[in-house]
């Protein structure tokens, strides 16, 4: 009698449960998120091919900013969600005459990388303070350098502030998502593999 009644109170827990996370996403099913991570495939491919940022003399003293995003879901079933994601990373370095430490400092490039793509995520697990989830991201991506050379020296071509744009695709696949905290207020970590940074981190609201 005692392992009946254990059982029924342990199934009418679980349907609660899930009664509870039922009402919770349809009742506040959008999202909107910042987030903060480092290094995406853009800026490892832009290291590997120098016809991306091609640019004019030898670069030293590089800094990286970082990738910061922006984005927004609407949840449309239980397991899967759409929305929208604004993404920027990017970072400078400055531009020498040569490779010998005697070499005069003829200006700075800066690097930006402005994403917006489409997003969908699949939620595979649903606990009341923790979702695992993965995702696949598409749009455009504006690769933006822009150097600024200081005075007496040009691009060749005569130009001082020379500003180059290169149209990109922007994929994303997210392996691994997850989410924790309460289901009003919640952050997450992602693992990601193309325009988005491989590690990020960050923080949510639904409502």
């Amino acid at each position: 009698m005692k392992r009946v009644l254990l059982f029924s109170f342990g199934l009418l827990l679980c349907l609660s449960n899930l009664q509870a996370e039922e009402a919770a996403w349809q009742e506040q099913p959008n999202s909107l998120s910042i987030s903060a991570g480092a290094i995406s495939g853009y800026f490892v491919g832009k290291s590997l091919f120098s016809w991306i940022p091609a640019a004019a003399g030898h670069s030293r003293h590089s800094k990286y900013y970082g990738s910061y995003g922006i984005q927004y879901h609407h949840q449309l079933k239980k397991w899967c969600r759409l929305g929208v994601k604004g993404t920027w990373e990017g970072d400078n370095y400055d531009l020498y005459t040569g490779k010998n430490d005697t070499d005069v400092r003829k200006g700075i490039t800066f690097n930006n990388m402005v994403s917006l793509v489409a997003s969908v995520q699949f939620l595979y697990l649903t606990r009341e303070h923790v979702q695992l989830y993965s995702g696949l991201d598409a749009g455009a991506a504006a690769y933006i350098r822009d150097t600024r050379y200081d005075a007496g020296f040009d691009d060749g071509n005569g130009n001082s502030h020379p500003v180059n744009v290169v149209w990109l695709p922007a994929v994303n696949i997210t392996p691994l998502g997850v989410a924790f905290g309460s289901w009003r207020v919640y952050g997450f970590v992602e693992v990601n593999v193309g325009y988005e940074a491989f590690g990020k981190a960050g923080l949510g609201v639904h409502f």
